[in-house]
């Protein structure tokens, strides 16, 4: 059988993002998850759908909410913080996320630049918190102080993995450091 309609224009980055944000506000709606998602309302319609026949969340007239099982399935919401990052990046907008303890998880970074790239963003900057200085994956570590500052000041320490991600506004910027944080293998 064929399917009809256009394909859905999110991805699990965008799910994990409704969680999230539901969590955050106790109860939203798909207004504002459109608007803070970036996605189409067709395709947060059918991310809220997805939710429900998981009973993740409930939905009433005033909004949508987290059920107990979406709470435990979420567990701990990562933290996005906009930030200015500089000539670090190349979109208007960059948010930044930290990973825990993966500095030794990452080799050039390509691989989180493409995955913010594919989900619409202008691209990701990794940066990893080794030997008490940021720095790019290649050791180089010429980075703005004030740029360094923000970044202890989001709780970086030694070991951790700063992901940047940057596109034209923060909906798509976010999207882009959760894609590119999501390619990250979690330390064992």
């Amino acid at each position: 059988m064929k399917q009809r309609g256009p394909l859905p224009r999110f991805s699990d980055v965008h799910i994990r993002g409704a969680l999230e944000l539901i969590q955050k506000y106790g109860e939203v709606s798909r207004k504002q998850l459109t608007e803070e998602l970036g996605v189409g309302e067709g395709s947060i319609r059918t991310i809220l759908d997805k939710l429900k026949k998981e009973k993740l969340i409930t939905s009433t007239r005033g909004g949508h909410s987290l059920t107990e099982k979406g709470k435990r399935a979420l567990g701990k919401p990562s933290q996005f913080v906009r930030i200015d990052a500089g000539p670090l990046t190349v979109g208007n907008v960059d948010v930044a996320t930290i990973v825990k303890g993966a500095a030794g998880m990452i080799r050039q970074g390509v691989e989180q630049r493409d995955a913010a790239i594919k989900i619409g963003a202008d691209g990701a900057t990794v940066l990893i918190f080794r030997g008490g200085k940021i720095q790019f994956p290649d050791g180089y570590s010429k980075i703005d102080g004030r740029v360094v500052d923000e970044f202890k000041r989001l709780g970086a320490r030694e070991g951790d993995v700063i992901v940047i991600g940057t596109g034209e506004d923060a909906a798509k910027a976010e999207a882009g450091a959760r894609a590119a944080a999501s390619t990250i293998p979690k330390k064992a």
